[in-house]
């Protein structure tokens, strides 16, 4: 049922498998999570939550073990019903629903998750360029970004340690991080919620779900297999070639006025630390979106990608070939659709 790949890489160390990097850090972000805690942005959770507890899963996969056939767990979808458009620190299954109509995700779910032993090495969903880095422990640790082109970007979080460097050109199925447990609900629910990649896909600055529900149209950022991912083990016949930097198109007016309009210093710092216009509009997309208190309406009001028609670039397994073939969901009786709204 389980095996021990081969081309699993060592994590660093137990610091850099939970994201944590020292002791001024761990104070400050529970001074944070203090001041929330009778505010609407205290993490919430609830009997529903109890679902995210998935000892079948983590143990595992915290033992280095990936599934024998080769088949991907995915722990929760996209929540079609309020991800992508609200952020709250909160893992309930109050309103939530995934692209089938099922219960495979929790409120406010803004990504797909793939279970997979630390050390796993995460590879680009197709051909782009590693723009930017955030590394926030309260919301997931270390997370990496690729941008694919005409606003299409991906991102890879809980990860352990980057690989591929900010304003490095890679390849569909290129390593450009290692998995890992990093953020601070994964380390408080350690070792009953699995490890796992949380990838996202953004187009044009919003988080969309790369599964399409029965009817809906093909668009940019959905996957190569249809709902049936699977891995490449290199790059595709149509790819593009992997972009640099300079081919990525930003209004950097509007970068630099949203940076004036940070209420928040760290935010603004780390926006005036980052290189080129490409890396800024990363952080501050996944800043508007995840960071909501540290911006005014004006900010979310701008525009920082000029208007044009994205192409249809089409994502594969951010997970290694020589690992896996493919991804499943991992359903519990909770979460599996019913009726005649249920897919496979």
């Amino acid at each position: 049922m389980f095996h021990r790949p081969d081309d699993l890489r060592p994590v660093p160390s137990l610091a850099d498998l939970f994201g944590i990097r020292g002791t001024e850090q761990l104070l400050r972000d529970y001074r944070t999570v203090a001041s929330h805690f009778f505010s609407r942005d205290k993490f919430i959770v609830g009997l529903s939550s109890a679902g995210l507890l998935r000892p079948d899963l983590s143990l595992p996969a915290y033992a280095g073990l990936a599934p024998k056939d080769g088949i991907a767990p995915i722990f929760n979808f996209f929540d079609r019903v309020g991800g992508g458009f609200g952020f709250r620190q909160a893992v309930t299954r109050d309103t939530c629903r995934d692209w089938r109509g099922g219960r495979l995700s929790y409120d406010e779910h803004d990504g797909t998750d793939f279970v997979c032993p630390p050390g796993t090495p995460l590879v680009a969903a197709a051909p782009g360029v590693v723009v930017a880095a955030r590394d926030s422990w309260l919301r997931g640790g270390l997370t990496v970004c690729v941008d694919h082109g005409e606003g299409v970007v991906t991102q890879y979080t809980h990860c352990s340690k980057q690989v591929a460097e900010i304003g490095q050109p890679v390849a569909r199925g290129e390593v450009v991080a290692l998995s890992g447990s990093a953020g601070i609900d994964m380390t408080q629910f350690f070792p009953w919620v699995p490890p796992h990649i949380h990838f996202m896909v953004w187009v044009r600055g919003w988080p969309v779900d790369p599964f399409l529900a029965e009817g809906e149209i093909q668009r940019p950022g959905v996957w190569f297999h249809g709902n049936d991912p699977r891995p490449a083990k290199g790059p595709l016949p149509d790819d593009a070639a992997p972009l640099e930097l300079a081919d990525i198109a930003v209004h950097e007016d509007a970068v630099e006025r949203a940076i004036s309009l940070c209420k928040d210093a760290r935010i603004r710092e780390e926006l005036e630390r980052a290189s080129g216009a490409p890396t800024r509009v990363a952080i501050l997309e996944d800043s508007l979106h995840h960071d909501r208190d540290a911006w005014p309406d004006e900010a979310r009001s701008l525009r920082f990608r000029p208007r044009a028609q994205p192409m249809k670039i089409r994502l594969t397994l951010p997970l290694p070939h020589n690992i896996y073939r493919g991804a499943r969901a991992s359903d519990s009786p909770f979460t599996k659709p019913r009726g005649r709204s249920a897919r496979s």
